[in-house]
């Protein structure tokens, strides 16, 4: 059992650092189930001893990343649906790729997350996905929830709507590598038009 550490210790965090970065690196090189603790000290250039005394295992190193991650994506214009109308609105339009920039906080939240180039390695190891998704799930749930209760849903109605648009989402990107072109927006404006549809029919009905 580690020791209890003082987080706000410079060592602690640069010892945090280091073996985080070293995970980041293996991952360009190899799955996170062929990773061991000791490939990952050679890698950090620390001692077992050092890497057990801040982490019980590999787990809780990603498990910090991916909060890393979500913490290094700004949130603060994400609208569940609203977003969603507004993106879909854009991408049936002439307007390409680079244009869409400036629409990127209104994505849903896993594809704002793994377009940050620090930490897009995470999402494209499969063996982290499932991990990945339900830490996203977690972090999102309640806020955007919320959202979707504003158009007319019970509680338990917008947890599966919201369960089911971040895993399509989250299984859509992951099926397309992750990155962003022209097959990319086709595929988005196809889904969007789809969701928002939905959702126009559901405001009707309630």
């Amino acid at each position: 059992m580690k020791k209890e550490l003082n987080k706000n210790d410079r060592r602690y965090a640069y010892t945090h650092g280091v073996i985080k970065d070293a995970m980041l690196e293996l991952l360009h090189e190899t799955s996170f189930i062929e990773i061991t603790v000791s490939a990952l000290c050679r890698q950090a250039q620390v001692g077992r001893a050092t890497f057990y005394t801040h982490y019980n295992n590999l787990t809780e190193v990603i498990e910090e990343l991916v909060e890393d991650a979500i913490k290094a994506t700004d949130r603060s214009s994400a609208k569940s649906v609203d977003g969603m109308r507004e993106v879909a609105r854009y991408l049936n339009t002439d307007h390409g790729l680079r244009e869409l920039e400036s629409k990127i906080l209104l994505l849903p939240i896993c594809q704002r997350v793994a377009d940050n180039p620090k930490y897009n390695v995470l999402f494209k190891d499969t063996a982290l996905s499932e991990y990945i998704l339900s830490m996203i799930y977690r972090q999102e749930k309640d806020y955007q929830i919320a959202e979707l209760k504003k158009y007319g849903l019970s509680e338990k109605e917008a947890e599966m709507l919201f369960t089911y648009m971040l895993t399509g989402a989250f299984a859509v990107n992951k099926a397309m590598g992750w990155k962003k072109d022209e097959e990319w927006m086709r595929v988005q404006r196809i889904i969007l038009n789809f969701v928002c549809g939905g959702m126009e029919t559901i405001e009707k009905l309630k």
